[in-house]
């Protein structure tokens, strides 16, 4: 009888956890989060991309656990501000800042900075790091208009972000809508029909 294997989430983010278990949920894995993997320690995200924090996240835990995991780094980016937040969209305001303070803050900036123009879009990077094999990783955008929050689902900035392809906030869309059309969910399927659904024997713990 074939085990199936374990890939664990670096993730410290209910949200997100919540979110790669949804769009994981048939292929042949067992999910599995940083405490039942037994990885305490604070993830480093070093780069000023969002490929180079994925990257350094999967890679930090499969080194320490030496089992496959997947990681990610997103981002919102503001057209008119040449991609600003981008990967800092999660500390620009500070670590302490809640999501709520950060998206009414992007907000407040966006008016003061460009007004007129609300023009944004999702990205993420989805890295996985295997032992005894290279790290791959893929990337996924998603379009939109940064609006005043609507919505009480998703996380992050998802109750200002404005879809283009939903017509709804991602505060407003349904797991369902929004796992069809997200940054993290066309980055992961690109990762998933590559890398995921066939694991080959010399990587797999």
């Amino acid at each position: 009888m074939n085990r199936q294997p374990t890939l664990v989430v670096a993730t410290h983010n209910p949200g997100k956890l919540a979110e790669f278990s949804r769009l994981l949920a048939n292929v042949p894995w067992r999910i599995c989060d940083l405490v039942e993997a037994g990885f305490d320690a604070e993830l480093i995200e070093p780069a000023d991309d969002y490929a180079g924090n994925a990257i350094a996240k999967a890679e930090q835990v499969c080194n320490a656990l030496a089992m496959p995991v997947l990681a990610d780094d997103s981002g919102i980016e503001v057209m008119a501000l040449q991609g600003w937040p981008g990967p800092h969209s999660a500390r620009w305001l500070g670590r302490a800042a809640s999501p709520r303070d950060r998206l009414v803050g992007l907000i407040n900036e966006v008016d003061k900075r460009c007004p007129g123009d609300r023009r944004v879009r999702y990205v993420a990077a989805v890295a996985l790091a295997r032992p005894g094999a290279a790290t791959v990783v893929a990337c996924g955008s998603c379009d939109g208009l940064l609006v005043e929050p609507k919505g009480s689902g998703g996380f992050a900035y998802d109750p200002g972000f404005f879809s283009n392809d939903l017509g709804v906030t991602f505060g407003e869309a349904t797991e369902e809508q929004k796992d069809g059309v997200s940054h993290r969910a066309r980055a992961l399927r690109r990762l998933v029909e590559v890398h995921l659904l066939n694991p080959t024997e010399n990587w797999v713990s």
